[in-house]
């Protein structure tokens, strides 16, 4: 069966590359280029994990995290952050809002294979 991966980041041409990348996997992708879109994504979609820049237009990946984790209908969806923040304090704050990992940009895609494969169920 095909995992659908929701990818919400505002710079599209990472967006494109990690659709290219996951479809190659044979995930079915989903691209919101903001949180706005994502919302409207999700409406109607079963998604098995969400790919999320903290750094978005509208909303916070943070303030997404933390309304799809509050949700009944969304909460148990796997959330991995993905930011080019270092900062120990930003992860922190994502695990603590419900994401089930953090990665850093730029990231290996072997990294981001493992993330997937331990949280897609």
């Amino acid at each position: 069966m095909t995992k659908t991966v929701l990818i919400i980041d505002d710079d599209v041409e990472l967006s494109e590359i990690l659709s290219d990348i996951l479809e190659e996997k044979q995930y079915h992708v989903l691209v919101a280029n903001d949180g706005l879109q994502a919302i409207k994504k999700t409406k109607g979609e079963k998604i098995d994990l969400i790919l999320l820049d903290i750094q978005m237009p509208y909303m916070s990946g943070f303030w997404f995290c933390d309304l799809f984790k509050k949700k009944m209908d969304t909460k148990k969806i796997p959330i991995v952050m993905i930011s080019g923040l270092s900062k120990e304090e930003n992860a922190k704050k994502a695990y603590q809002l419900g994401a089930c990992a953090f990665l850093k940009k730029p990231f290996e895609f072997e990294e981001l294979f493992e993330v997937l494969e331990k949280h897609i169920s």
